[in-house]
């Protein structure tokens, strides 16, 4: 009889206890979070070093950094065709051209730079006047990020 009291004295102690651990309050939150985007800022591209060497008809490779001032890594799809301007010795604009890079290999690390050959010729009628000149070729990068 002892035995069986015990029995149902601790199936009744699990029972309440069961029963304590089901009446337990539960509950569910909801909101929202906060985050913004940055700003992107625009790169520059600079000369490396002058080339040298162009006369009529022929060409030069030169190269060329492009800076990643952003906070985040960055490829670059494409540099844009150069043409030169009239110099100041009156060498016609568009003497000296560079064509246009499509898909340059390479990411540019968060706030990097990476340097890029390009080709440049100049025309082959170019005046006397175009001789010992420094001729600068505006390009555009583009680029997207690569994150």
């Amino acid at each position: 009889m002892r035995k069986r009291t015990a029995v149902i004295a601790a199936v009744a102690v699990l029972a309440v206890g069961g029963g304590v651990a089901y009446a337990a309050w539960s509950s569910t939150g909801s909101g929202s979070g906060s985050v913004g985007s940055t700003t992107s800022v625009n790169s520059t591209i600079s000369p490396v070093a002058g080339a040298t060497g162009l006369y009529p008809g022929g060409s030069v490779d030169f190269q060329v950094t492009v800076n990643n001032p952003n906070a985040y890594p960055v490829a670059v799809t494409s540099i844009s065709a150069g043409t030169s301007a009239i110099t100041a010795d009156g060498c016609a604009a568009g003497t000296v051209t560079s064509p246009a890079v499509a898909n340059p290999s390479g990411t540019i690390a968060a706030n990097g730079t990476a340097t890029y050959t390009l080709r440049a010729t100049m025309n082959a009628n170019a005046a006397d006047n175009c001789k010992s000149q420094t001729f600068s070729l505006p390009l555009t990068a583009a680029l997207v990020s690569a994150a």
